[in-house]
């Protein structure tokens, strides 16, 4: 699947960005959203939802050491098996659809297994986002 990209112009604190997939498999359409949010400012901490994946809340899972610049540039690809987010060159989130799910969701996850037709940003923040799509 094809990534998208975004960039953050500050870590704005309990502000949230994402993207919205739309899964589709012969018969069957789902929505389903990766959301990521600054829980911290003082050490750049930023937690995430998978919905379908992650437990539906903030500060339950996290990416992994996100750079402390103000200014970040977001590469999130989803493909078929995983949801990656890149942030200036860094990846801090590489996510298995069919082993890093949270306990409860053993059989929802696989909706994110399937091909995306669709996506839309979707964005909570105050300050100017610059929001980019790649075409390939």
């Amino acid at each position: 699947d094809e990534p998208v990209q975004l960039i953050t112009a500050d870590n704005e604190l309990q502000e949230y960005t994402g993207v919205y997939y739309t899964l589709h498999v012969e018969g069957s359409t789902d929505e389903k959203v990766f959301i990521m949010s600054c829980e911290n400012k003082d050490n750049n901490q930023w937690s995430y939802i998978i919905k379908g994946c992650t437990f539906n809340s903030y500060n339950t899972q996290y990416l992994d050491s996100v750079p402390p610049d103000k200014v970040k540039h977001w590469i999130i690809t989803k493909t078929c098996t995983h949801l990656k987010v890149v942030c200036n060159n860094v990846t801090v989130l590489s996510f298995n659809f069919a082993t890093d799910y949270s306990p409860g969701y053993e059989t929802s996850h696989q909706i994110w297994l399937r091909r995306c037709s669709n996506l839309r940003f979707l964005s909570y923040y105050k300050m100017t986002n610059i929001l980019l799509r790649t075409v390939s």
